[in-house]
């Protein structure tokens, strides 16, 4: 088990979320950056549909309450066991009664936390995620806060020794303050008249401070759409870019509801969502370029085998002074 000592302003349960349950109006929810989480349970020998912490911009502090091995992975996150400070997307091991503590340094904003064996809630609908917006799943529904207590699952692996695991450089996303995300046309693009180019793939957005795991919006030349009545609600899906009356552009995310009735002009594709997931507010500056869906499909392909780039090391290797850390 871990103890939950600070749940910061975010933090909540997640996996790869609810699939197959939209027909029900249960939006899918899951992890905002979905290769940092399948990342993590590879690097701590997980599925990758294992369930782990996912920590928003005001990061956490937990107590570890049996030995286990665990993984962080993300962007704009710094971590800290008992002071010692470790690396993202890497393995590593934690003592009973160690400390962890992760804080929001920039450039980012989520990291999830894996452990081995995984959390073990109860599972709805097929998920452990917390749907924040219908109030189930994960713990008790709800965020993180101050002495939770969560169950990790069994390992099947109970040998002292294990090798660290990494994930290289080169297979970690490009993550960075100047995006071009790739995005599919959407069925509504044309309303936006003879200069849909121009307005949309030809101009900066950012990141807009009201955005959460339900929807990002964005903030740059006002979009106006040729239409004058009203749409019939059709199906919504993360990645969807609807156009609603303010004309401000608005990114559906993880917790996106299953149906929408506003203009959707394009949609990003899977394979990018999870740098956007990072954008931060006001900072980073988004483009966006139009492919085809066969690209979207090749992309989502190449982003999973990037973690078979993941490595061993043959040691266990520690933090200073864990050793006489806990007595």
């Amino acid at each position: 088990m871990i103890e939950i000592l600070d749940g910061g302003y975010f933090s909540s349960i997640q996996d790869l979320g609810r699939v197959g349950w939209g027909q029900y109006g249960v939006p899918r929810s899951g992890a905002m950056d979905e290769f940092a989480l399948r990342a993590a349970n590879r690097l701590v020998g997980n599925s990758d549909e294992s369930a782990g912490i996912e920590v928003g911009i005001g990061g956490i502090q937990f107590r570890a309450l049996q030995n286990m091995i665990i993984a962080v992975c993300g962007w704009g996150f710094s971590v800290w066991v008992n002071e010692n400070k470790m690396d993202l997307w890497q393995s590593f091991r934690l003592r009973e009664g160690q400390t962890v503590r992760i804080d929001h340094v920039g450039g980012g904003m989520w990291v999830v936390v894996v452990i081995q064996g995984g959390i073990d809630v109860k599972i709805i609908m097929d998920s452990r995620s917390t749907s924040l917006l219908g109030g189930f799943g994960g713990w008790q529904g709800r965020l993180l806060k101050e002495k939770d207590c969560l169950p990790i699952g069994e390992t099947l692996n109970k040998t002292v020794q294990e090798p660290v695991r990494i994930l290289p450089q080169n297979a970690i996303p490009p993550y960075c303050d100047n995006l071009c995300l790739r995005a599919v046309v959407g069925p509504h693009l044309d309303l936006l008249g003879n200069e849909a180019d121009r307005q949309f793939f030809q101009q900066t957005f950012t990141v807009s401070s009201s955005s959460n795991r339900t929807g990002y919006r964005l903030q740059g030349e006002s979009l106006r759409v040729k239409f004058n009545g009203e749409m019939i609600s059709f199906g919504m899906l993360p990645g969807a870019i609807q156009i609603p009356p303010s004309g401000e552009p608005i990114v559906m995310m993880a917790d996106a509801p299953t149906s929408g009735g506003y203009p959707v002009i394009a949609v990003v594709i899977r394979a990018d969502l999870p740098l956007l997931a990072q954008a931060e507010p006001f900072k980073s500056r988004i483009q966006f370029k139009p492919v085809s869906v066969r690209i979207a499909r090749e992309a989502y392909v190449e982003m999973i085998k990037r973690l078979d780039y993941i490595q061993e090391i043959d040691q266990f290797i520690e933090p200073w002074n864990w050793a006489g850390a806990i007595q």
